[in-house]
């Protein structure tokens, strides 16, 4: 987020950030073109622009071709290297991050139902694992013979620089899925002879060395920079990853292809710990299953299980030197020894949300738990089931199992440097006056040790990368910290000498220079990162938001004063983030007022459905179509409810009168919906003055059936008449359907999926109820009608034919809808909120439920058909209480469905699509 809210911070010559990219600013000022405020920005180290510093067909400033862009100032941000814009900013990420895993762990207990019964009622198998075959000459990657199971120097070696290599080297391609799944399957033979129980253990080697890392995360630079900078395994050099070797990060796959190459070469020299990514869960959702799927997708799925194979085998925790307990998060909820650890049956997914077993509680917290500086046990940021431990927690743990020290990983530590930027270690719990337990060196500080390798995480963090060194016993630690750099400069220097003296100065010598290049960059970018994340935030509680605002706002006239925005979004959103700093970032007071306008600063944030392929989009007009059509049906029994409410004949009833009224009519909106939509009703159509209560009439008479000239086709001279006739007959339909009130209304109370109007009226025509209409079908309609009466037959059949669309003789529900559909005469808020609850309810809460399901089908090639994408949605949306879907709305999903030529579509696409855009600074030119 920026600094401050004032364009004055945005200075020409600023070096700041745009959507992740580094850029310089070179013009600040209007456009004669658009309105408002714009800054024009070059890009500093790729094309990601649009011109060269011209746009409209005027010059603001010379620039190099397609590498400027003109944008709004709220949307750039400033870089700075200050410590203190570096701790706040990483301070934001840090929660930021704990809430996005929180909520990620408050769907996995209703994906963990839907997948059950999913699983159950497509009597899903394990699909057999897929022969891969050998490659063939025209593979130029690394090859492995596996003779007697093992790998050789020379291939590890081949492995090591070919993934060096830079990407624009010929032929550079993936590790063959072959070799990927050989290397994996050969590993977890190797590992079920070694790793017999959840806790494993080792020994520091006498004349060697163990080296222990933290997180990589998919971060293959770090891995090689560690290998390179402290010997990589070797028979008195031992590995031990702790945990978190996938997601987040791009080169996972290679990262563990690496490590079990080395495992197959020196079998007793590395060894991997369970982390929280190890899991099929997070890596759905945190980039690991989508790295497989990019890089071998006609095998991804196949390769993706080996890899959860590969999973299921690593244990939950190593001891070193029986003095030294590493395990990936931290400690448990309840006091545990080790024998009790040592029979967990860890060859099994992480539980979801463990609530009484207590080997699942364990088993979790060992996972997931982190330690805080105050005594006990308590809540974790990361929300969900997940536990934080105190020093006393630890020391009792210690002391119990004759244990002198707790490694751990799992988050970037909180210790900074002198600069402020924070280091790739930090010590917890130090030992107290009394402890019983003792320090395995003068130089251990704690009884807790944080270690994270993944240098410049996620390539914004800018901290360094740590591992722990045990050099010929547990007494003698070390820690040590690199900065890692992209792999092919260990290409270069490796190819450019091979003196060992000189590799390390030179490495060195980058390692520190890349690092206070990047010092520069880090606040800015994770200010950008941190400005998406708050973005999300706010479009998925936009309800809860606007509900805890409408309640503050004892005028009614949808304004606030600062510090009460401030104390909504704190208790809605978060505690722990910089309201103030916030408000005056996204300039959310009015400068006139000094209120907070709160609907426009919540209708600014959106989400919307951009699939890339422009796909599945017809359901947009879909939905909003029967919304409308379910509240003009309603129409007749709302006005007769309204006239009972409204007592002193004003036209006017409260909010919460006319939502009860919406629900007791059977709108075919579900609850939640409905109280999502109060938000327009209140917004659009509250009388100024009136304390909050809507005019009846304005909100009635807002809805008409018309004829759909916007998806017209061209009309033929003969049918010139046509178009605007159509709104007659659109008129009539209305009329026709509405005869009987009665009928409609009984109709609307009993029904259990209630039809709109032109549902019905379409139905009425198919007479031989084959989901078209024919022709003769189509006009014998028209004749009942009373302004199709005095028609010719030639005028009939020219109406008909004006109306199929796609001219094959016959009308389809979509193509009837797109020539008459219920309008909204106000503007198009009322559809954008129905479109835009939809959307949320899609991405939030049910994209990681329907995602499991989806893999529970076990579809090969990631595709399912229209029918499992219907069962999947319905099974979620039952499961979620109230059902915040509508059945109509879910069939909308499902019939405007785009599919490929054999009836499936790609549900990683689909539920891809979503995006959360903040409207005020979506413009570019």
């Amino acid at each position: 987020m920026r600094a401050s809210g004032k364009d004055s911070d945005i200075t020409v010559g600023a070096q700041v950030v745009y959507r992740g990219c580094m850029a310089v600013v070179k013009y600040q000022g209007p456009l004669h073109h658009a309105s408002g405020s714009w800054v024009g920005v070059q890009f500093a180290d790729a094309a990601e622009g649009r011109n060269d510093g011209s746009t409209g067909g005027k010059k603001y400033f010379d620039g190099a071709p397609n590498r400027c862009l003109f944008v709004r100032p709220g949307n750039v941000v400033p870089m700075a290297s200050s410590s203190g814009g570096h701790q706040s900013a990483f301070s934001q990420w840090q929660v930021f991050d704990a809430v996005s895993e929180g909520e990620f762990l408050k769907t996995n207990e209703l994906g963990q139902t839907a997948e059950n019964i999913i699983r159950s009622v497509s009597g899903h198998k394990l699909l057999p694992k897929l022969a891969l075959k050998e490659p063939g000459p025209d593979y130029k990657g690394p090859r492995f013979s596996f003779k007697d199971d093992k790998t050789t120097e020379e291939e590890v070696n081949n492995l090591t620089t070919y993934l060096k290599a830079p990407a624009t080297e010929p032929a550079k391609k993936p590790v063959h899925p072959y070799y990927i799944c050989e290397l994996l399957d050969r590993t977890s033979t190797l590992l079920r002879k070694q790793v017999t129980s959840a806790v494993h253990s080792l020994e520091v080697p006498e004349q060697g060395t163990l080296v222990l890392c933290g997180d990589t995360h998919g971060q293959l630079e770090d891995l090689l920079w560690v290998f390179f900078k402290h010997g990589p395994p070797a028979p008195d050099r031992v590995y031990l990853m702790n945990g978190d070797m996938a997601d987040r990060g791009e080169q996972a796959v290679e990262v563990i292809a690496v490590l079990c190459a080395y495992k197959l070469l020196y079998p007793t020299s590395v060894y991997m710990n369970k982390g929280n990514h190890e899991d099929r869960l997070m890596n759905l959702r945190y980039g690991f299953h989508e790295e497989v799927r990019s890089k071998y997708p006609r095998h991804y799925q196949s390769v993706f299980d080996r890899f959860q194979h590969f999973f299921f085998g690593l244990p939950l925790a190593t001891t070193i030197g029986k003095q030294v307990f590493v395990v990936h998060a931290g400690l448990c909820r309840k006091p545990v020894r080790l024998n009790l650890l040592d029979s967990l049956d860890y060859k099994r997914a992480i539980p979801d949300a463990p609530k009484s077993n207590l080997h699942d509680l364990i088993f979790y917290d060992l996972l997931w738990s982190d330690p805080q500086t105050c005594p006990g046990v308590g809540p974790n940021p990361r929300g969900g089931d997940t536990i934080s431990f105190g020093p006393d927690v630890t020391q009792k743990f210690l002391a119990m199992n004759s244990l002198g020290l707790v490694i751990r990983s799992h988050q970037v530590p909180e210790t900074v440097d002198s600069a402020g930027f924070p280091r790739g270690f930090s010590w917890h719990h130090p030992f107290p006056s009394d402890s019983k337990v003792k320090p395995l060196c003068k130089a251990q500080p704690g009884m807790c040790l944080t270690v994270f390798s993944a240098s410049n995480y996620t390539g914004t963090n800018a901290n360094m990368g740590g591992v722990v060194l045990f050099k010929g016993s547990v007494g003698n630690i070390e820690i040590l910290e690199h900065y890692a750099q992209d792999v092919s400069y260990l290409y270069e220097v490796e190819k450019e000498t091979a003196d060992a003296t000189e590799k390390f100065r030179a490495i060195a010598s980058h390692e520190k220079a890349a690092r206070e290049k990047m010092l520069t960059k880090a606040v800015g970018l994770m200010r950008y990162q941190a400005l998406g994340e708050l973005q999300s935030m706010i479009v998925r509680k936009k309800q809860d938001l606007f509900d805890w605002f409408w309640a503050m706002d004892s005028d009614k006239d949808l304004h606030l004063k600062p510090e009460l925005w401030r104390e909504g979004c704190a208790s809605v959103l978060s505690e722990d983030l910089p309201w103030l700093d916030i408000q005056e970032s996204l300039q959310v007071v009015d400068g006139s007022s000094k209120l907070v306008q709160y609907p426009s600063f919540l209708s600014r944030f959106q989400i919307r459905f951009r699939n890339k392929m422009g796909l599945h989009g017809g359901f947009r007009r879909a939905i909003t179509d029967r919304c409308y059509q379910m509240l003009l049906m309603s129409d007749l029994s709302m006005r007769e409810t309204f006239a009972v409410l409204d007592r002193n004949d004003d036209g006017l009833v409260s909010i919460h009168e006319f939502n009860e009224v919406l629900s007791s009519l059977g709108t075919g909106m579900t609850k939640p919906q409905l109280q999502a939509l109060m938000k327009t009703i209140v917004v659009h159509g509250c009388h100024p003055g009136a304390g909050g209560k809507l005019k009846i009439e304005d909100f009635l008479s807002r809805l008409q059936l018309k004829y759909s000239s916007t998806h017209a086709k061209c009309a033929t001279v003969a049918q010139e008449w046509v178009p605007t006739f159509l709104n007659k007959v659109a008129k009539d339909i209305l009329q026709v359907v509405q005869k009987n009130a009665k009928r409609a209304e009984e109709m609307v109370l009993q029904s259990t999926a209630p039809i709109g109007y032109l549902t019905e009226f379409f139905n009425g025509c198919d007479l031989d109820k084959n989901g078209y209409l024919e022709q003769m079908e189509f006009i014998r309609a028209l004749r009942v009608l009373p302004c199709c009466k005095n028609l010719t037959e030639e005028q009939l059949n020219q109406l008909a034919s004006y109306c199929d669309i796609d001219e094959n003789g016959r009308i389809n529900y979509l193509e009837f809808l797109h020539t008459f559909h219920v309008e909204d005469s106000s503007g198009s808020e009322l559809s954008e909120d129905v479109l835009e609850y939809v959307y949320r309810v899609l991405h939030f809460e049910f994209t990681q439920p329907m995602r499991r399901a989806f893999h529970a089908l076990g579809e090969v090639g990631g595709k399912v058909t229209a029918m499992q994408f219907q069962n999947v949605i319905e099974t979620v949306n039952s499961l979620t209480t109230p059902s915040p879907l509508g059945k109509d709305q879910i069939q909308c999903l499902v019939d405007t469905l785009s599919l490929d030529d054999s009836g499936r579509l790609d549900f990683e696409d689909y539920l891809g699509s979503f995006e959360i855009v903040d409207i005020l600074l979506d413009e570019e030119r």
